[in-house]
């Protein structure tokens, strides 16, 4: 053998002293790991400056973690700290669940430099709740046990902070084959079930029989170019598909009232593979306008909005070009004439852009361009004056996460999506400003 395991384990202080812990007690959870395992009766053992405060659950590298109760995401860490990429939860009953030295490495190595992204599970966040089964994360050797045995450090603790051996209770432990699909969190809408190609979305007033907003949707790559219509409560009320049936690039939508009738339409672009195809629909899915932003060359994929400069004006269509094709900003008439055009981000940007355009900041009576870095570019959304400057700045969901965003902008309000990367598509609204 190489080496023998030694498995050096953190430990956290977050007091003067280290808790009190008690040698058993069986806790009703769901054995974290998926998958072959191996571990020992190792709580108290003997370390360079402390006893062992849990157990070692020994596996393979990127090994499915998953959440051993129902109950709380109370912390996870970000940056990586120097015990690890770490998440604890906490049951309805108050007890706490330590996950220590997940994965800090890329697919394939052993280079420390793998980040959150492939660390945690997508929607690990303090503050969230979790659901027994539910994926967390992947196991690895971060921390103080980079270069050791790839394994899961497992500690339970009492609400008093009394730290509980886990043995009995990882014998004890129900085991599943496959995690438990997260419930849809408060606030957010699941448009395309467990689909995980993202989506884009948008918000207007396309429906005039009934009052408020409707949220489009539109299935990102490998989904079909399927658009969706909801209320804000989450009730489908129209679908429709504004390419060829075959197409699997994905679709962006945007609403605006660009012929002036005082009825949003619904505005689509094209993802990579289909060409920078901008058409326009009426709310039952009839195509009222079309035409191309870019070079009818170009394969990038394009992001779709639309911007009423005044009440009385119709409404033009922004587009931005997708990854690789740099951040160029464009704005058209609905007949596809040229008004203005900028580059929002640096020219070697190769990310891709996401836009939309509204009154966001209610605190004047002029739309702001809401700006998103499509791949890359992190949590960074981004509002624009129509001269360009800078004018604001949100952040959702975890700050590791590179798998790039949409949003989408009406009167007040801002909601913003996960686009791509290893997680479902997920719509949070991020600001609600009330008159």
């Amino acid at each position: 053998m190489k080496y023998i395991h030694k498995l050096f384990t953190a430990v956290i202080i977050v007091a003067c002293a280290i808790p009190t812990a008690t040698l058993a007690e069986v806790r009703p959870i769901t054995f974290p790991v998926i998958g072959p395992t191996r571990y020992s009766n190792d709580f108290g053992a003997p370390r360079s400056d402390h006893t062992h405060q849990g157990n070692d659950i020994i596996g393979t590298k990127l090994q499915q973690l998953i959440a051993a109760v129902t109950g709380t995401i109370y912390f996870a860490a970000y940056p990586q700290p120097s015990y690890g990429y770490a998440v604890f939860l906490r049951d309805t009953d108050g007890y706490k669940y330590w996950y220590i030295h997940i994965n800090n490495d890329n697919p394939g190595t052993d280079d420390g430099l793998g980040g959150g992204m492939n660390a945690y599970a997508p929607g690990i966040r303090g503050g969230d709740p979790v659901v027994a089964g539910q994926s967390i994360g992947w196991m690895g050797d971060s921390g103080n046990a980079e270069g050791g045995v790839s394994h899961l450090h497992f500690e339970i603790h009492r609400s008093d902070g009394t730290v509980v051996n886990p043995f009995d209770s990882l014998n004890a432990a129900t085991r599943i084959g496959q995690s438990t699909i997260a419930p849809a969190l408060s606030g957010e809408i699941l448009p395309y079930g467990e689909f995980r190609g993202g989506a884009s979305i948008a918000v207007g007033e396309i429906v005039p029989s009934r009052p408020g907003l409707e949220i489009v949707t539109g299935a990102g790559p490998g989904g079909g170019p399927h658009v969706k219509v909801f209320d804000t409560e989450g009730k489908l009320l129209n679908q429709f598909f504004p390419y060829p049936l075959g197409f699997r690039g994905g679709v962006d939508v945007a609403t605006g009232d660009t012929n002036g009738d005082g009825i949003d339409e619904i505005i689509t672009g094209a993802g990579p593979g289909g060409g920078p195809h901008v058409r326009i629909f009426d709310r039952l899915g009839n195509r009222t306008g079309q035409f191309f932003a870019y070079a009818e060359t170009f394969r990038g994929g394009i992001d779709v909005a639309a911007v009423e400069s005044t009440p009385v004006t119709p409404a033009a269509i922004i587009t931005s070009a997708g990854p690789g094709g740099g951040p160029h900003v464009r704005v058209f008439n609905r007949q596809g004439k040229v008004i203005s055009q900028f580059f929002p981000y640096p020219v070697e940007f190769r990310g891709g852009v996401r836009v939309d355009a509204a009154n966001v900041d209610t605190k004047n009576d002029r739309p702001e361009i809401v700006v998103a870095p499509a791949t890359g570019g992190g949590p960074n959304i981004r509002l624009y004056g129509v001269d360009a400057k800078p004018v604001g700045f949100e952040s959702e969901f975890e700050e590791w996460w590179r798998g790039g965003y949409d949003v989408a902008a009406s009167e007040g309000t801002l909601y913003v999506s996960s686009l791509g990367g290893p997680r479902r598509a997920s719509v949070r609204n991020i600001i609600t400003q009330e008159d």
